[in-house]
């Protein structure tokens, strides 16, 4: 359900952490391609990263300035208020899924074409049929890059479909039970309904797929 929460202040990337930056940390790793379209250039964002994967990453970042900032997941709350950009419309740039083209990687004519997925695709054009580089599309008004469409998203919190009717109204996360992590933000693979601030997605921390990655957020 829709409710209202408050969150402390913080940073967030303002890109997905990308290949070239991933392999900095680890040098072998291999995004690979989707049917020999590459998923691998060092703008791409890195895909085939778990959970446990990226908070190692996070856990290495933090050491490399001397834990002068520390470098972890959002939290569902966070990334949802990030993601927003102030806006109350299902998308930042408003409730039209069509019109993601000019802000989002999504699956799109493009995908449809060329991938032939057979679920819904938005009804525009945004020229690619796998991940686009980061920041090729408009920000958001916080001027975050991507947080929809282009991969999904790791966040902190363990997965529950009754979260929101549990959350604390100051900086909720949710960590009872289960082992599943929260997954934000769409892809470029994804149906046309789900690409939206609001929807919810989950997988096990160990699993890695061609549209999953992650940005962190910066706390002082």
């Amino acid at each position: 359900p829709k409710h209202e929460v408050c969150v402390d202040g913080f940073w967030m990337g303002k890109y997905e952490v990308t290949n070239a930056q991933y392999r900095v940390y680890r040098s072998g790793h291999n995004s690979k391609d989707y049917k020999g379209r590459s998923l691998n250039g060092d703008t791409q964002p890195a895909v085939f990263v778990s959970w446990d994967d990226a908070k190692a990453y996070a856990k290495w970042f933090t050491g490399k300035n001397n834990g002068k900032y520390k470098f972890r997941f959002p939290t569902e709350a966070e990334w949802e208020y990030a993601s927003r950009g102030g806006k109350q419309t299902a998308r930042y740039w408003g409730d039209d899924p069509d019109d993601a083209c000019g802000y989002a990687n999504v699956h799109d004519q493009t995908s449809a074409r060329v991938n032939k997925f057979e679920w819904p695709h938005h009804d525009c054009d945004d020229g690619y049929a796998v991940t686009a580089p980061v920041g090729s599309f408009k920000p958001n008004a916080f001027g975050l890059y991507d947080t929809l469409g282009n991969i999904l998203e790791w966040c902190a919190d363990i997965y529950s479909e009754h979260a929101y009717r549990k959350h604390k109204r100051n900086n909720p996360i949710y960590t009872d039970g289960g082992s599943d992590r929260v997954l934000r933000g769409g892809s470029w693979s994804t149906s046309r309904g789900y690409v939206r601030s609001a929807d919810r997605g989950s997988l096990s921390p160990g699993r890695r797929f061609d549209f999953l990655g992650f940005r962190l957020l910066r706390t002082p």
